[in-house]
Parts: structure tokens; C-alpha cells; sequence
């Protein structure tokens, strides 16, 4: 198909969409999707007209549609029908690939690392969450799809993986030589971090989880813990199901959250279970809690069966659904989570109720030392105290 062509049929489709706009348009705001397909068939006409060189009008749509999806969230994107079993693929438990120890999302069109795991490749060549992904192997990432990108870090044990990526405020990229390896996920670290204050910090939302955590909350009651820390920093796996169960040792029956569709009322979804622990409770969050930690902060907080303590999580709360589009395809988030009282997690996050604002001067001079996790302890050792 050639480029004269090309531009003829994307005209006469915005022809036909333009006379039915026209007629929806009449008894509508003047801000509304119809009207926008004007702007966009003057802008290709314009590009096609005035443009220095020759243009590849199969790219340039791509990216508009790819654009236009991703401005809504992070998590939907246009799909291009002959890419749809990658992305089956992609969403399977291939248990023999590996990756670099590293969770991404893309917020304004930019790749940003969420988390990373602790004792990956990631994590020795000291890549942090906020850092922004340029490159993979050479290839710029950040017109492709969140699923394109992790399938280019993925691949066999021991290979090597060349990822570029701005660090803070660096005005050049650092280079890194990653090792993809089979990284060891524990689900939960526990102890008792001072006389009667446990320690639980949920690393993973893997099956098994909630039973694991039950077990120590037993053991816990043994010892005569009767103040706990929940940590769900770098916890950014997305399963409903877990994150219910997981909340509802702390909330009992209680409403978990809520799903909210377009049209109808909100499905609430309450605990399965009596709480496992009823004592002082603080929840750890930053922008690296994501998903279904989300879902259980939110639950503890608006139950009123624990606080949250530190900055506000990231904002992924939806439920994605794959929906055709002529030959191609559209991941679109469909359903959103809301708290049981009704605040939404998609994109907004969870705001703590103790908020942590860490001194930069205090953050230099720390290195390895958890300062969050510090003042929290002091905190539930001097219950009197109201702000971090």
C-alpha cells in the first residue's frame, strides 16, 4: 500500500466519522471525541503537505494510536493484531526464563522502575526505583508496550542483558551489563524488631502467602508481640484474590475494596476470615508499593485497623480487559479499585495517614540504614507521638 494511498482511506474513514460526528456533535458539548477527529485529519494533512521528507504514515499512526491509549493509564495500550500471541505469551508463567530483578511501569510515556529485587543484577549494579529506562539492548523503549519491555529483559539464565537509564538527575544515561538469573523470592521477612513489636515485611504476593503470614502472626502471639509493622515497600505483584485474603487477617471480615466499572454500582468484596491480629498496626508504603499492596494498605486503613506510615504507594488499581478493534487489539482498564471508602487507587495511591518526609541530609549519611522503618519503630514505641 502505498503512502498516497494510505492517506486517501485515513481520510475517507475520518470523512465518514467527521459527517457522523457532525450529527451526534449537535446536541453535544463542544468537547467531545468527534470533534477531535477534525483536528486530527487537518493535523495528517498538514504532516502529509508541509513535512520535509517522506513519511511513513504506518508508524506515524501506529504511534498516535499508541499514544492516545497509553495517555489513559499506564496499563492499557493498543495492540497490533499480529503481536497478540507475543503478548499471550508474555502474560504465561514461563518459569524458564529469567529477568533482571527489576518491576517496571510507564508513567507520561517515560519506562520507570517501580522496584527492584533485593539480591538481583538489578540491585548489585545499585538500580533504583525513579530511575528511567532509555535503552534495551539498543533499543529505545519508550514507545513500546509495558509487556514488549519485559519481554526484552527476560531470557535464558546467565545471558547478558545492555540497559541504558537515567539516574536522578543525571543529564547523560549510565550503561549497565545486566545477568539475567532465576532470583530467590522469598514471600515474607518476619522478626521481632524491639520487645513486643513484630516485623513483617511482604516482599511477594505469591500463593501461599497468606497462610505464611497467618503462621507468623501465631507465633507472634506466642512471644507477646502486641504491636506490628506490615512492610509492603517493593511489593507490586497484581492479585486481587491474594491481596484479599492477605488484608483479611488484619481487617476480619470487614469490606477489602471495591471494583468499579463505568456503569453501575461499585461490587464491594469483604475478608473470608476472622483478623489474626488485633493489636498497634503500622503499614509501610512508598512508591514502590503498587498492585494488591495497595489494596491491603487501603483496606487496613479506611477499616481503621491499623495506620499507614510513609509516602503515598503509586497508583496501579485497575482490572484490564483485551478488546478487539477491527484487526487489532486494545488492553483497556475496564474496572477500577476503590478503598471500602470509596478513594481510588488508580493513579491516585494511597496517601498515608503518618506521613514520612525523610531529611536529604539524614538520607546521605544513613547508607544501608532503613530510616523509615526507624521511625516507625519509635513511633509504636511511643504510641503518644502523632506525627513522624
Amino acid at each position: 500500500m502505498n503512502k498516497r494511498f494510505l492517506v486517501i482511506s485515513i481520510s475517507g474513514l475520518l470523512v465518514l466519522f467527521l459527517s457522523i460526528g457532525a450529527l451526534l456533535a449537535r446536541n453535544t458539548p463542544d468537547d467531545n471525541a468527534y470533534g477531535y477527529l477534525s483536528i486530527f485529519s487537518n493535523v495528517v494533512h498538514l504532516i502529509n503537505s508541509n513535512y520535509v521528507d517522506e513519511v511513513d504514515f504506518s508508524k506515524v499512526m501506529d504511534s498516535a494510536l499508541n499514544g492516545m491509549v497509553e495517555s489513559l493509564d499506564s496499563d492499557s495500550f493498543f495492540l497490533k493484531g499480529k503481536d497478540l500471541d507475543v503478548y499471550k505469551k508474555e502474560l504465561e508463567d514461563d518459569k524458564g526464563k529469567a529477568g533482571v530483578g527489576i518491576t517496571i511501569a510507564k508513567r507520561n510515556g517515560i519506562v520507570m522502575v517501580v522496584s527492584v529485587d533485593k539480591g538481583s543484577s538489578a540491585d548489585e549494579n545499585k538500580i533504583k526505583p525513579g530511575d528511567f529506562v532509555r535503552t534495551i539492548d539498543d533499543q529505545y523503549v519508550q514507545s513500546l508496550p509495558t509487556y514488549q519491555i519485559y519481554h526484552l529483559l527476560k531470557g535464558n539464565p546467565g545471558t547478558q542483558v545492555q540497559i541504558s537509564l537515567f539516574k536522578g538527575a543525571l543529564e547523560k544515561p549510565e550503561q549497565l551489563t545486566l545477568v539475567r538469573r532465576a532470583v530467590s523470592r522469598p514471600y515474607i521477612t518476619s522478626y521481632v524488631a524491639q520487645p513486643k513489636i513484630g516485623y513483617i515485611g511482604l516482599q511477594h504476593l505469591l500463593p501461599g502467602v497468606d497462610k505464611e503470614i497467618e503462621t507468623k502472626l501465631a507465633a507472634f502471639k506466642e512471644q507477646g508481640v502486641t504491636s506490628l509493622i506490615l512492610d509492603l515497600r517493593d511489593c507490586t505483584e497484581e492479585n486481587q484474590d491474594l491481596a484479599v485474603k492477605v488484608a483479611s487477617l488484619f481487617v476480619g471480615n470487614s469490606v477489602v475494596v471495591q471494583i468499579s466499572g463505568r456503569e453501575g454500582p461499585s461490587k464491594k468484596i469483604a475478608g473470608d476470615s476472622k483478623a489474626a491480629f488485633k493489636g498497634n498496626l503500622l503499614v509501610l508504603t512508598d512508591f514502590t508499593t503498587a498492585g494488591g499492596a495497595e489494596i491491603i494498605a487501603g483496606a487496613i486503613q479506611d477499616s481503621d485497623s491499623g495506620k499507614v506510615f510513609g509516602t503515598r504507594t503509586f497508583g496501579r488499581g485497575g482490572i484490564q480487559e483485551l478488546v478487539p478493534a477491527g484487526s487489532n487489539w486494545l488492553v483497556l482498564t475496564t474496572q477500577k479499585y476503590l478503598t471500602p471508602k470509596g478513594k481510588m487507587i488508580l493513579t491516585n495511591g494511597i496517601d498515608p495517614t503518618i506521613p514520612y518526609k525523610e531529611e536529604a541530609k539524614a538520607s546521605e549519611e544513613s547508607g544501608e540504614q532503613d530510616l523509615m522503618l526507624d521511625k516507625a519503630i519509635d513511633y509504636l514505641r511511643h504510641p503518644e507521638q502523632k506525627a513522624a
